[in-house]
């Protein structure tokens, strides 16, 4: 039930060569017979395969051959295995866990952890551990290229740095001298340079940036921000609690926060703590659970409502609690929830009412030390943010929230920024508008800040002429193969019309990087610099310091190197935000406010303020004395007000008082906890659309009819050694797992005649749904795989 599948691989040439012919440099031979000024070269399926061969006979000798002067040297010495120890932050997936990279003889031969990550504690998971079959993959990018046939022919030539930055520049140049900034847009995926990235945006002035979150946690991250005004990940303090209710998340293999979460879940499971998941399918999670109910998909925050019915019918909820802190009183939250009945509930989920109703009981009893965990299971649905909202509402009606042992968050997200500030100069936002950044017809896209923007319909926009884009950077995201609408991105790439110059930065060629005009190849995580951390379970924030532990390979460059160097090249006041001539220099001055400094970090990896204790209840933090001064406080709402908001011009609220102090409060509207939100509701009447300002049940309209002709509705999922479309080119991850075949209920599947092993050909439609963009039920699309039926699945 994950936003992507495990089979929504990037590119490998080997695997899907039927695209004809496709060209990469594969940096087998650093003296490849290749003449820059020449018409350009091809490679075909046989030369492919002939020079995978090669390098697996000669990959010992090649990496010898990379290694130069550059390598890092902020090291210790591992006597007993004779290996240089370099610490660094991995990047397989989202997670970024501390590691150390092991170095012999100038080549990494294996990774750990670091015990002073205080978010991993020193694991690291079978992806982290592949991080070198990515690093000397024979068919990495290693040498800038230029398109020399038409758009997706696959006919390249090798080119300098200096002629990709002199033509990249000058066309950014001159979208910028004619005040268009807004047509040079930049698509990303997971990206772990955000200060260095958005300080080139902005400097260029452009708002026309993407992200992959709509993806992958938009609906989780709006269901928070609505209810307590900050969103990053909720991080239950799961180690401390007695009782979690799982809807949908797969922790122990494919989290946000995998393995952080799982060390945190397991000592739980240890400590007694029960736990209780509710997911389509019998994952690794549901079989280490006390309980498991394979539910229908997008019923989660029914079967949440159902047990908040519950939860107000029989007074089990904290009412002094929701009196000081809930924005809509306790009795019309119980008034509200009593449609949801437990019977409803198993009318559409198939999870029996009396479960519902002890579970629900089991659950507040449980109260403060109980917490819910979601993720996409419940979330990435159509109905996902009010399923989301449904769930969240469970942990303030018992009280639980910000508790030790119950459902937490923490205000900076990741590391304190005011703590450790970005250097100066540093560019201002940009002033011009863009259509389809903007994404008016999506309401909540930008509610909540710029992270949270609808990417997905950038591409059918740009067919239909909304907005004019004259250059196209895709970094990171290979759209052309992941996305929902992949064959709709390479219509549109494709189109010169449509996108007259496109620049891909990767470590591998991928489906996008065909079809651009120039490709520039990106270090791996391995090879670069980066300022990094993630939401912190412990409370505490941290920070964090990816460093190469080898030397990049070929003319392979990072962004930190690339955005600067083009600034200064598109000049007109860009440059004067990239002052330091080396990242090394730009790293100094950042992490200047550290002890040790930027050397500290690059011996120890991580750095954590040890006079922090973990930030329980941050809503309850009294208001100082110098805060307090000059401020005004609105006698009926208690809210306490200084200043003027930046961006509304209106009073800006800094806190609330609650049982006569005054306190931080929530950073909503209202200063408390939302259950009921106006905000959303406004932002829904300016987009004319209906926004319910209540968690509701709102059922998948394609869900509810019959399916004719063997229509089945489809969940997918992620398995623990892949990342989406990012671990598929690791031959090491390949081996453990290279198939994925279609899970299809046995009663299905007998009735279909199909037995295990079976090759079937699976039919993909559009929903049937006319709130949604081509929601005409129309076909989609086919492919071919082999079937496995597990005896634990439902009929869904």
């Amino acid at each position: 039930m994950s936003a992507q599948a495990a089979s929504a691989t990037s590119f490998s040439p080997h695997e899907h060569a039927t695209t004809g012919g496709i060209v990469v440099t594969t940096g087998l031979d650093h003296n490849e017979p290749t003449d820059p000024a020449n018409a350009g070269w091809r490679l075909s399926r046989r030369d492919l395969f002939r020079l995978g061969a090669m390098a697996a006979a000669a990959v010992g000798g090649v990496g010898a051959l990379e290694i130069t002067s550059r390598m890092p040297h902020t090291t210790t010495v591992d006597p007993l295995s004779n290996t240089t120890q370099v610490p660094s932050l991995c990047q397989m997936c989202t997670t970024a866990c501390g590691i150390i990279g092991h170095i012999a003889n100038g080549r990494l031969v294996k990774i750990t952890g670091n015990r002073l990550d205080p978010n991993s504690q020193g694991a690291v998971c079978g992806k982290g551990v592949a991080g070198p079959s990515v690093l000397y993959d024979p068919f990495r990018l290693l040498y800038p290229l230029k398109r020399v046939g038409e758009r997706g022919s696959g006919r390249w030539r090798r080119i300098s740095w200096d002629e990709a930055y002199d033509e990249i520049a000058g066309r950014l140049r001159e979208i910028r001298e004619r005040g268009r900034p807004e047509e040079f847009a930049f698509q990303q995926g997971r990206n772990r340079s955000t200060d260095i990235i958005s300080r080139f945006l902005n400097a260029y002035g452009t708002p026309s940036q993407f992200n992959h979150r709509a993806l992958c946690s938009s609906n989780r991250r709006a269901a928070i921000a609505t209810t307590i005004g900050e969103s990053d990940w909720d991080l239950g303090d799961f180690e401390h609690s007695n009782y979690v209710l799982n809807f949908g998340c797969n922790w122990a293999e494919a989290h946000q926060g995998h393995i952080p979460v799982a060390i945190r879940m397991m000592r739980a499971r240890q400590n007694g703590a029960k736990l209780v998941t509710f997911e389509t399918r019998l994952s690794n999670t549901a079989a280490l659970s006390d309980e498991w109910f394979c539910v229908k998909p997008g019923t989660d925050g029914l079967i949440a409502l159902a047990m908040a019915n519950v939860i107000c019918r029989e007074n089990l909820w904290d009412r002094p609690w929701l009196e000081a802190w809930s924005n809509y009183p306790p009795d019309k939250i119980a008034e509200y929830v009593a449609q949801y009945t437990p019977a409803y509930a198993e009318r559409e989920s198939g999870v029996p009412a009396t479960t519902i109703e002890r579970i629900a009981r089991e659950f507040a009893a449980a109260a403060p030390r109980c917490t819910t965990i979601c993720n996409r299971g419940s979330q990435s649905h159509r109905n996902g943010y009010y399923n989301d909202r449904a769930i969240t509402m469970l942990n303030a009606l018992v009280g639980n929230m910000g508790k030790r042992g119950g459902w937490c968050w923490h205000p900076q997200s990741a590391w304190d920024k005011k703590a450790i500030p970005e250097p100066n100069p540093i560019p201002p936002k940009p002033t011009t508008r863009s259509i389809i950044a903007e994404a008016k017809d999506w309401p909540l896209a930008n509610a909540f800040g710029s992270q949270m923007k609808v990417a997905e319909v950038i591409y059918l926009w740009i067919k239909e002429r909304r907005q004019k884009v004259s250059a196209l950077m895709t970094y990171n995201a290979d759209t052309a193969w992941s996305w929902p609408e992949a064959h709709l991105v390479r219509e549109v790439l494709r189109d010169e019309t449509l996108i007259p110059f496109h620049v891909c930065i990767d470590v591998m060629y991928s489906e996008t990087a065909h079809l651009a005009d120039i490709i520039l190849p990106w270090t791996t995580y391995l090879e670069r610099w980066d300022i990094d951390a993630r939401p912190p379970q412990g409370l505490v924030d941290y920070v964090g310091l990816r460093q190469p532990v080898v030397a990049p390979r070929g003319q392979s460059k990072d962004v930190r190197d690339i955005f600067p160097e083009l600034a200064r090249r598109v000049g007109g006041g860009m440059e004067k935000y990239f002052p330091w001539r080396t990242t090394e220099e730009y790293l100094e001055e950042y992490f200047r406010p550290v002890p040790g400094g930027f050397a500290a970090m690059r011996t120890r990896g991580i750095w954590i303020d040890p006079a922090k204790k973990p930030r329980y209840e941050p809503h309850t933090k009294p208001l100082t004395a110098d805060q307090l001064a000059g401020a005004t406080e609105d006698p009926h709402t208690g809210i306490i007000y200084k200043g003027a908001d930046s961006k509304t011009g209106q009073p800006a609220a800094i806190g609330i008082r609650v049982g006569g102090v005054a306190r931080r409060g929530f950073l909503t509207p209202s200063r408390k906890v939302e259950i009921h939100s106006d905000f959303i509701v406004n932002k829904g009447k300016a987009a004319g659309r209906e926004v319910n300002p209540l968690p509701v049940y709102d059922p998948i309209v394609s869900h509810q009819r019959d399916f004719p002709d063997g229509q089945l509705i489809m969940t997918s999922y992620k398995i623990n050694v892949h990342n989406a479309h990012r671990t598929m080119q690791s031959k090491w991850l390949q081996e453990i797992s290279h198939t994925n075949p279609a899970l299809l209920n046995r009663a299905t599947a007998g009735k279909l005649g199909i037995r295990d092993g079976d090759w079937i050909e699976l039919t993909s439609f559009r929903p049937r749904d006319a709130a949604v963009p081509m929601g005409d039920g129309s076909k989609l699309g086919t492919l071919r795989t082999r079937c496995a039926s597990p005896k634990a699945f439902t009929r869904w």
